[in-house]
């Protein structure tokens, strides 16, 4: 999820890039980093293990609109695409806001593209996340080369719910940006509904539906060598002054009663899981909360840490 800094107001989204082994994932980022304007990008980090490898840096599109008043930074990871790599493919998708699915066109890659699909859809529910309720992009990639399927061969074989496809080439660079733009502007919508969702709950005010935004009309998918859109576009996500997402408060006390002090029961850790690295500066802490005094119904919780939050600056 989506992680705020109230001091620079600023809100850190998460976009991974998933697929298949040699995919061109890696192509991608690089490239896309390197077309970036170096303003508005971080530096190209490899968190490397003695066995895989994934890379991460963040950007500030300086000229996109804010959500509730906090400007968006994205921090765009790769994951390694072995099978055997798979704890840290599902360790990178903690917290994610948006997937882009890089897809290899090749047809002797068929059932690695599908594997790799369903085992995204897998790491996803071991957060209880799914797949049809996050901003998720198809990229497919690998257009110059021989002996690849057609657009609407990958799309009948991986995209069942029309979701926003684009043909690519990570290699000369061609439709790299173009998935990178759609993914960000659905995460900002997505954003922007959760914001506007927790502003009408506080107001006691009907709230929109909560499905998932969705795709453009047509579903048109994109060959390489059109025009991309433009990464840093103006979209008007202004939501007021309020703080996004902020927690409702209600003077009502817990209905339920505990079992052993009759007094109001309130949620409790009844488990604590292993802290996970997710870039040199911040962790994930995994809970696991009762929401009964007997503990049968549990819910499961990840509470993210920034070194910065725990840094001073000088005064």
């Amino acid at each position: 999820m989506a992680i705020f800094n109230y001091k620079k107001r600023e809100i850190s989204a998460k976009i991974v890039y998933y697929g298949p082994a040699l995919c061109g994932k890696t192509t991608n980022v690089q490239h896309i980093h390197q077309k970036l304007n170096p303003r508005q990008r971080g530096e190209l980090v490899s968190l490397a293990t003695d066995a895989d490898r994934t890379l991460f840096f963040d950007f500030l599109p300086i000229e996109l609109e804010n959500v509730g008043g906090f400007k968006t930074r994205f921090q765009i990871y790769t994951v390694p695409g072995q099978v055997y790599y798979n704890s840290t493919r599902k360790a990178v998708l903690t917290g994610v806001d948006g997937v882009i699915f890089v897809a290899d066109s090749q047809i002797s890659m068929e059932q690695e593209n599908l594997e790799s699909l369903n085992n995204l859809i897998e790491n996803l529910k071991y957060y209880n996340r799914d797949v049809n309720q996050i901003p998720l992009i198809l990229q497919y990639n690998r257009r110059d080369l021989d002996n690849i399927m057609t657009m609407e061969e990958l799309d009948k074989l991986l995209n069942h719910h029309q979701l926003p496809s684009f043909a690519a080439s990570a290699a000369t660079g061609n439709g790299v940006l173009q998935p990178l733009t759609a993914c960000c502007k659905q995460v900002l919508q997505d954003l922007k509904r959760k914001s506007l969702q927790t502003e009408q709950i506080a107001s006691n005010k009907p709230g929109p539906s909560t499905s998932p935004a969705a795709p453009p009309a047509g579903n048109k998918s994109t060959e390489p060598g059109t025009q991309p859109q433009n990464l840093i576009e103006n979209n008007a996500l202004t939501t007021g002054n309020h703080p996004p997402f902020a927690v409702p408060q209600t003077d009502q006390p817990p209905t339920e009663m505990h079992s052993a002090t009759g007094k109001p029961f309130k949620p409790e850790i009844a488990q604590v899981g292993k802290a996970r690295l997710i870039n040199p500066h911040t962790i994930t802490l995994p809970l696991r909360l009762s929401t009964d005094a007997d503990q049968r119904n549990l819910i499961s919780v990840d509470i993210t840490f920034s070194i910065n939050d725990f840094c001073r600056a000088d005064p």
